[in-house]
């Protein structure tokens, strides 16, 4: 069973936080996940949040964390807001995440090491909407490089859907993957209570 975890949005100095949440981690439980919004493609909440942190009118530093440690990390926050001056905005649990992705192999090799992927999801996680297309076309086997038409294509698209702690595993995994450049992953969009 995966953790439960909580968004968690402070109004603040981005690498302030980012150190106050790593330095509260080391000393509680360093082997705990989180997610950066900005470091692990979540999406921000609205759209005007997103554009003022860019022209940085606004800083809010927005993050994700096991619900087992959301108290305690409420706590030490409020103790040193007046060192660091940065202040806990909202703590919303999450329910689930999501994203949607397609891509396009003409690689068998490639296309099988995403089938596989998607064959074997996270506790948690289903494949919704999800259309592939194969096709192998014989005439077209040779020189690829210089060929109009590719002996073998693989096209699909869809969405991801369940776990939050499930689909960002799979959405990190296919970014640090060797086929991170031909898969399009949307943002992870969160689902709050």
């Amino acid at each position: 069973m995966s953790n439960k975890y909580s968004e968690i949005v402070i109004e603040g100095n981005f690498m302030l936080a980012k150190g106050f949440l790593l330095g509260f981690l080391s000393q509680t439980k360093p082997e705990s996940k989180y997610f950066l919004h900005r470091k692990s493609g979540i999406r921000r909440s609205t759209f005007s949040e997103m554009l003022k942190e860019f022209f940085e009118l606004d800083n809010y530093v927005h993050f994700c964390l096991e619900d087992s440690l959301v108290e305690s990390f409420k706590k030490a926050a409020e103790l040193y807001t007046k060192v660091t001056d940065n202040k806990i905005k909202s703590v919303k649990p999450v329910k689930s995440a999501s994203f949607t992705f397609a891509y396009e192999f003409y690689n068998k090799e490639y296309a099988e090491v995403a089938n596989h992927m998607l064959a074997n999801l996270p506790e948690g996680v289903t494949l919704e909407d999800y259309f592939p297309y194969e096709e192998k076309d014989e005439e077209g086997e040779g020189v690829e490089a210089y060929a109009p038409l590719h002996s073998y294509t693989m096209r699909a698209k869809g969405r991801l859907n369940g776990d939050f702690e499930g689909i960002m595993d799979l959405y990190l995994q296919i970014k640090k993957s060797n086929l991170s450049e031909s898969i399009m992953c949307s943002e992870v969009e969160l689902k709050l209570d």
